[in-house]
């Protein structure tokens, strides 16, 4: 967080960060400064704990997992004591941002998106497989000549 964030003249600054606790903990969370606050507290809403995603042997990240930070709460907003803080960054990357805002938006279930016909071939199992046992009963296409 920069220093502008923490003695701005405006009463609240409210900003999306990557925070790192004292605990090891790394979460990603909407930061709530107040600025009239004498207090060396942070208010965090929705905060979710960052996990990386590595495959078996493999020394490079393949993705991040997120996860509510208290799980047994059905609170979204925390107050957080500067002292277990060791250090906080403001998050400007926008697919990290949009990754937040779906989470916290569509929570942890699990979203698809809607079939349609840019995708792709929309088709019943009937149909799909109707025009399969067509490709393998029928004449070869090979350009092989057929042995007799």
């Amino acid at each position: 967080m920069t220093s502008s964030k923490l003695n701005s003249k405006e009463p609240y600054d409210e900003f999306v960060a990557s925070i790192k606790l004292v605990t090891g903990e790394e979460i990603l969370t909407k930061v709530i400064v107040d600025n009239n606050n004498q207090e060396n507290q942070i208010i965090i809403d929705n905060p979710l704990i960052c996990h990386e995603v590595r495959s078996s042997g493999a020394n490079i990240p393949m993705g991040y997992k997120f996860e509510p930070w208290m799980k047994m709460t059905d609170e979204d907003v925390f107050v957080l004591n500067m002292n277990n803080i060791v250090t906080i960054s403001e998050v400007k990357e926008i697919g990290v941002l949009e990754t937040y805002n779906s989470v916290v938006a569509n929570g942890f279930k699990r979203t698809h998106p809607e079939l349609n016909r840019d995708m792709g071939w929309i088709n019943s199992v009937e149909r799909s497989r109707s025009i399969i046992e067509k490709l393998f009963k029928g004449e070869d296409a090979s350009k092989e000549p057929k042995k007799e």
